[in-house]
């Protein structure tokens, strides 16, 4: 089992990549996000973008979907079942740059932060930077992400 005491801090993890495709774009944003920009390419054109580009919430998805799988490799690998998952919310999301079809974006994450918790000592906060970056080495999204982790029992 991994506990909060386990994990160390400063160690950025690689989450993997994705490829932006103008179909999965307007497939997403019609969905959960159907403003014109996002989801017609051609009114895209004279939006402030100048183009079609991908909703900041789909960027998010993916960041997502990579560390859950990044997480049961983990798990996988350590014989282990369940960990983690369970998260207060987020803090600071910044879009900071658009994301176009074709674009790819590597996503990464950090563990920068374990809070002890007095309110619920059974259990901690561990804190990470998440950034996606595309080809161009230009960061488009961060945020610092919270989850509770379970802490190493007492011995009695």
């Amino acid at each position: 089992m991994i506990y909060f005491e386990d994990l160390p801090l400063g160690i950025k993890t690689d989450l993997g990549t994705y490829t932006f495709t103008e179909d999965d774009i307007i497939k997403f944003a019609s969905q959960w996000d159907p403003q014109p920009f996002h989801t017609d390419a051609v009114a895209a054109q004279d939006s402030i973008f100048g183009g079609l580009v991908a909703s900041g919430w789909h960027v998010c998805v993916i960041w997502m979907k990579l560390m859950v799988a990044n997480r049961q490799r983990h798990l996988e690998k350590m014989k282990q079942k369940v960990a983690g998952g369970i998260s207060p919310g987020f803090r600071e999301l910044k879009w900071l740059a658009p994301v176009r079809p074709g674009d790819t974006l590597h996503y990464y994450s950090t563990n920068t932060e374990k809070v002890e918790l007095k309110s619920r000592p059974a259990f901690g906060i561990l804190r990470s930077f998440n950034e996606a970056i595309n080809q161009d080495g230009v960061s488009v999204m961060t945020f610092t992400g919270q989850g509770f982790m379970g802490r190493r029992p007492k011995k009695r």
